[in-house]
């Protein structure tokens, strides 16, 4: 009986460290310093970047002359939200005659976080209440409104 109870405690103990153990989760661009190196400012051109880095994450919005690459790393423990727990931006600049201006890199810590705002407008009418809303149409449903009728 007692050999059955710790093999019971051991089971237990082994889901419970496998199963708050975080999922881990890499998404995006994976980095390799030693291609990122081979980028030099004024002389690569857009077609070397795009052979030596491949296709980027994403271009600007504005003008297609900023090339991101990004990769995050975020995990998850347990029924929780995900956290990023690691980022890596690279934005790669380009001239008009596709010569790259500038490389950056930006990690976690450059990243500003938003605070959304969660008031809501205001509309016109009244607000009810739950029992006003469960007793409002109480009267209103009159016998020629009945099915049958």
């Amino acid at each position: 009986m007692k050999l059955v109870f710790e093999k019971f405690i051991f089971v237990a103990l082994c889901s419970t460290i496998i199963n708050c153990s975080p999922i881990v989760e890499n998404r995006g661009y994976v980095f390799d310093n030693k291609l990122i190196s081979q980028i030099e400012v004024g002389k690569t051109n857009a077609g070397q970047v795009l052979n030596i880095l491949g296709t980027p994450s994403t271009t600007s919005t504005i003008d297609a002359k900023t090339w991101y690459y990004i990769y995050s790393k975020a995990e998850t423990t347990a029924f929780y939200q995900p956290s990023v727990s690691q980022r890596r931006i690279i934005t790669v600049g380009f001239n008009d005659d596709s010569r790259v201006t500038y490389l950056e890199e930006y990690g976690l810590q450059d990243g500003n976080i938003i605070a959304f705002n969660s008031n809501s407008t205001p509309t016109r009418g009244r607000e009810l209440t739950i029992l006003q809303q469960l007793f409002g149409n109480l009267g209103r449903l009159g016998a020629g409104n009945l099915p049958g009728n």
